[in-house]
């Protein structure tokens, strides 16, 4: 590390995939910072100035994982249109905080973005939640060209289906949807998997964790897939 500064910066991290990552870092001797959604809201512009104004120390990484999933089909009719929430949330929140902390990131620092699957592929009623991590993989690679003179590192890690509360809720809805149980839509989802099963929280943060570290130094600009791309409708 060329810094003293193990101070990270995760956002999102008090549930799922983002409290995983909290604590692996933790383990690993990082000071985390996990702003509260009343500290550091991504959706509103002026939360996030705030915050950034507020920011006034450096920092070795930042971890965007914080994100909202929405789904609509292009031809549905009747429904709030959520194209505004998910690319507030998703895209230019990440790129309004990334942009205001940036400054504060020492050389040799890391920018770790949690995309996903649908970052890669699309899928039917995805569009806009995939348009987003599309975006941020866009930026993920634009960004490691920019910041590479300062040897900060920026890559994307993009899990698949990950065993959380917000998986649950959306497995639940699609297997309603296809008229199945939710055992049955898990089978289903599973099935063209190498490991049969979902990937958890503590493996996608494994992953983010080797990322800041120092091994990782020369790895940047990357999209990381995690476990296969599931294409079914």
């Amino acid at each position: 590390m060329k810094s003293q500064s193990k101070a990270i910066i995760v956002t999102g991290g008090s549930r799922g995939i983002g409290n995983a990552i909290v604590k692996t870092l933790q383990a690993k001797g990082y000071e985390v910072h996990a702003p509260s959604r009343a500290e550091l809201d991504l959706s509103i512009p002026e939360s996030i100035k705030k915050f950034c104004a507020g920011w006034n120390t450096p920092i070795y990484g930042l971890v965007n994982n914080a994100g909202v999933c929405k789904t609509m089909r292009l031809d549905a009719l009747g429904e709030s249109d959520p194209w505004t929430e998910v690319i507030a949330t998703n895209l230019q929140g990440v790129y309004m905080l990334t942009k205001g902390l940036v400054g504060h990131v020492v050389d040799g620092g890391r920018i770790v973005n949690i995309s996903s699957q649908l970052g890669k592929e699309g899928r039917a009623g995805y569009g806009v939640y995939s348009a987003s991590k599309f975006g941020l993989i866009g930026l993920t690679k634009c960004w490691a060209k920019e910041l590479g003179i300062k040897q900060i590192t920026v890559n994307a890690v993009c899990p698949g289906w990950v065993d959380t509360e917000m998986s649950k809720i959306d497995m639940e809805r699609l297997a309603k949807e296809q008229g199945k149980t939710t055992e049955e839509y898990y089978r289903q989802i599973c099935e063209p998997l190498e490991l049969k099963r979902f990937t958890t929280p503590e493996e996608v943060a494994y992953l983010v964790s080797f990322l800041v570290s120092e091994e990782a130094s020369g790895i940047t600009g990357r999209d990381m897939l995690m476990h296969t791309i599931w294409n079914q409708e």
